[in-house]
């Protein structure tokens, strides 16, 4: 990588390669793949919810459409309480992980190719159009390297897109260039 530490990290939910990067990385943003939580908290969840739509739809609004940290934590708080859910062992243990994949925590990190809803792939996914099995080493190595070009080619196209647009006024009053 040129000498460069990653900026953003997504991993499963192995806690001692939590603990690695934390030491090897320490700046880096480090999260869980959402859609690898998601999956094997539905073994659970799934059932429960088929049983409360409600309940399920208030789930994925917290989590899917909540922009800031306080937004969501009121949100996830009003809904275990609106459904009396405080006992429920799976919900419980994925607000005691909150910080590591819910969306919201994340805003400031830009996270190309990675979807934020239930039907995300994962990151395995997109590397596996990249890589196959059968790769050597170096085919592997080349081939992650063209992943990381195009993933900093459409992060870098985002930030001039960025610069370049000219933001639009949320008020009467025309900007006159002052």
């Amino acid at each position: 990588m040129g000498g460069l530490a990653p900026m953003n990290i997504i991993t499963d939910q192995d806690f001692s390669m939590r603990a690695g990067i934390e030491e090897v990385f320490p700046l880096a943003v480090h999260r869980h793949c959402r859609w690898h939580i998601i999956k094997k908290a539905e073994e659970t969840l799934g059932p429960f919810f088929a049983d409360r739509p409600d309940l399920h739809k208030a789930f994925e609004l917290c989590v899917d459409h909540s922009l800031m940290v306080e937004e969501f934590e009121r949100s996830w708080m009003a809904m275990i309480e609106t459904y009396q859910v405080q006992d429920h062992e799976t919900l419980a243990s994925l607000w005691e992980k909150r910080m590591y994949w819910v969306p919201a925590y994340f805003m400031q990190c830009f996270f190309p190719f990675l979807h934020t809803t239930y039907r995300s792939e994962g990151f395995n996914a997109v590397l596996k159009r990249y890589v196959s099995p059968g790769n050597s080493l170096l085919q592997f190595a080349k081939q992650y390297t063209a992943l990381q070009q195009k993933i900093l080619g459409s992060e870098l196209q985002q930030e001039a897109n960025t610069a370049l647009k000219q933001p639009k006024l949320l008020s009467i009053y025309q900007w006159r260039g002052r």
